[in-house]
């Protein structure tokens, strides 16, 4: 654990969650999705950290994985890939995608002391049901009192709009709220939206990364933030 000055949280009355990395263990099934994806679409294999920015960016990022020669067409191949993602990505996520160790704990934990739990994800309400499968398998999905997908608010993470809706839904103030992210996208979202923030390295930055982005603190995975309630 690190953390960078005293604060507990005393007070807190709800907790959020970056979706993808940090409750279920996506990120290494959507690089092989992308590649999948790419190869049926007929294009180029992506380097790994585009595939990471297509992740907390979206489309932007998939533009960039069409080669400059095949540029006019990139409306139709764009589409393609999404169309095909969507295809692939329903048994990955229902037969592959595991929750994360501790989730079950912690939840729990949360449900006892009657923390209100939100989920703000950059996925597409379109796709909810299908990425919240494996918690729904895990009995998790009930405990989730709210959800804001990437429609629900006017700007996208590292923007604070997300979480702020979220704590609007849950009628919590701001300064009650704590948000989970394992991306230095999350930690800047929390940061500007004003709320405590935990960076979890089970996704796709590492310590470095998130201790640029000044998290209240960071642990090896959202099991560990159980000892925060001892």
């Amino acid at each position: 654990m690190k953390m960078h000055e005293p604060r507990d949280l005393t007070g807190i009355r709800s907790m959020m969650f970056d979706l993808d990395g940090t409750l279920i263990d996506s990120v290494p099934i959507y690089f092989q999705l992308m590649e999948s994806i790419l190869e049926v679409v007929g294009l180029p294999p992506a380097p790994r950290s585009l595939v990471a920015e297509f992740m907390t960016g979206g489309i932007k990022a998939l533009e960039k994985m069409i080669p400059e020669e095949m540029l006019d067409r990139k409306d139709e191949l764009v589409k393609e890939c999404i169309t095909v993602g969507r295809q692939m990505s329903w048994n990955m996520f229902k037969d592959k995608v595991q929750v994360m160790d501790g989730v079950h704990e912690l939840f729990s934990l949360l449900v006892e002391r009657k923390i209100l739990i939100g989920v703000v994800t950059s996925t597409h309400r379109i796709a909810i049901e299908r990425k919240f499968t494996p918690l729904a398998h895990n009995g998790l999905k009930d405990a989730v009192d709210a959800i804001v997908a990437i429609e629900d608010a006017p700007a996208r993470k590292p923007a604070p709009d997300p979480l702020i809706e979220c704590a609007r839904r849950l009628a919590v103030p701001i300064n009650r709220c704590v948000y989970v992210g394992d991306s230095h996208v999350d930690i800047r979202a929390g940061n500007a939206a004003g709320m405590l923030t935990i960076g979890v390295l089970t996704g796709l930055d590492d310590d470095e990364t998130l201790q640029a982005e000044n998290p209240s603190w960071i642990f090896q995975s959202v099991k560990e933030i159980c000892g925060l309630f001892a």
